[in-house]
């Protein structure tokens, strides 16, 4: 009998996944209203300009932290993005994407040594790289949802990844 067999690809399925993501936050993006795009809807929540803003800060870690630089991940880090590339709508879209280019850029061709080696993740855990990788992409997915209910919050319920 011959058997062939043949493993998963994490690499290839985690930055496929981040491709799908970043699609569906995308149209997300393009679905709030221009005006609502930095509004605040009362109480601690943050705009979906910093929520975008957040999202690309942690795709901006890993991608650093896989060339090397294991830096700070805080809110001045956040706040800075939010007020430069995420301030408008179009603005927001264009950065998501560089910063998923360049995540998967920097996750495709990092080697195992170095995505199994561990960092010290922004909240002070020990964590393997691949691992905070992993977190960078469900983050996505993650803000994304959050988005989802301000658009809800502002009448439209319809699932814009579809269109």
């Amino acid at each position: 009998m011959n058997t062939m067999t043949q493993g998963l690809d994490a690499r290839k399925y985690l930055t496929g996944w981040l491709s799908g993501l970043v699609n569906m936050y995308t149209a997300d993006i393009h679905a709030l209203p221009e005006d609502k795009w930095t509004a605040g809807f009362g109480g601690c929540t943050r705009n979906a300009a910093e929520l975008t803003a957040d999202t690309i800060a942690m795709m901006n870690w890993v991608t650093n932290a896989i060339g090397g630089e294991v830096g700070q991940l805080g809110e001045d880090q956040t706040a800075e993005l939010a007020k430069t590339h995420t301030d408008t709508r179009q603005k927001a879209a264009a950065a998501l994407a560089k910063a998923a280019e360049e995540f998967s850029t920097a996750v495709n061709g990092a080697s195992d040594e170095t995505l199994n080696s561990p960092v010290m993740a922004p909240w002070g855990m020990e964590t393997p790289l691949f691992t905070m990788a992993h977190i960078a992409v469900s983050h996505v997915w993650y803000h994304d949802g959050q988005l989802n209910y301000k658009q809800c919050l502002l009448g439209d319920d319809k699932v814009h990844w579809m269109d």
